[in-house]
């Protein structure tokens, strides 16, 4: 009978074991973005200086959760019992917990920064114009403007918005793949073409130094389709983002019979 008794506890110890981790064993803690219902797993968030608040779902956990900020100089909240929304305060990193009352919990590393357009430059090319041309001047012209780009294929145009409006901020132009970089500032406004009337972003900058180097960029971006797909009978778009520089003024006084010259970067943007 001791024997009976001792596998009869036995059994239930295990069984009441067994019923306790069930009930506090719940799935991992993590945010759901209401723009565009992308899971937020790895804990980490950035967010846009001006936003009027970036809005997540919590899941997973038991559903019962305390919110604790660290940082309220840098960000702050709003939690309404399903929505969580994070409201920028000033640049800089904070950092949030997430926990339910079963002992699971979510960190987040939040990083508040300044919007920002990064374009790599893939390649470079030329557009030239001019009647009294030769061909040997046109070529030697081509390569020139190749040449003295300020920014080559590897490097890259980064721009980062100081206003709400995005029309003013700090440029770098990184002239290769390496880390140097020269610094200005610019300021973005809507045009339009005399010829087409097709929209492009004039961005004026003017660079840091003694010399005060001054460009003026026309900034295009347009969509093109790409080839469809046969499976979803879907046509994809692509942007094709490219940089024009007018750079007549530059040579004109060498080239007699110049009369127009760009050069034009191919981009991607990161």
């Amino acid at each position: 009978m001791k024997t009976i008794h001792c596998i009869y506890y036995i059994i239930l110890t295990v069984v009441f074991f067994l019923i306790t981790s069930c009930k506090d064993k719940y799935s991992p803690i993590y945010l759901v973005s209401v723009a565009d219902h992308a899971q937020i797993t790895d804990g980490y968030l950035e967010l846009n200086s001006f936003s009027t608040g970036d809005k997540y779902l919590i899941r997973g956990g038991n559903g019962n959760y305390l919110i604790k900020n660290e940082n309220e100089t840098v960000v702050d909240y709003r939690y309404d019992g399903d929505t969580l929304t994070l409201l920028p305060v000033s640049i800089g990193k904070a950092h949030a917990v997430i926990a339910d009352r079963s002992g699971n919990s979510y960190s987040l590393s939040i990083s508040v920064n300044n919007p920002e357009d990064i374009y790599v430059v893939d390649s470079l090319s030329s557009e030239v114009e001019g009647d009294d041309l030769t061909k040997g001047e046109e070529a030697e012209l081509k390569a020139r403007i190749f040449e003295d780009s300020p920014v080559q294929p590897g490097g890259r145009f980064q721009f980062t918005y100081t206003d709400a409006s995005l029309a003013y901020g700090d440029v770098k132009l990184y002239p290769g793949i390496t880390g140097n970089y020269t610094i200005g500032l610019f300021e973005r406004t809507l045009k339009y073409t005399e010829d087409t009337g097709e929209p492009y972003q004039q961005i004026k900058a003017e660079m840091a130094g003694s010399t005060r180097l001054q460009y003026t960029f026309m900034l295009i971006e347009n969509q093109t389709p790409s080839s469809s797909d046969t499976t979803s009978h879907k046509e994809e778009n692509t942007t094709v983002s490219l940089i024009k520089e007018e750079v007549t003024a530059q040579y004109s006084g060498e080239f007699r019979g110049l009369t127009r010259a760009y050069r034009v970067y191919h981009l991607t943007k990161q």
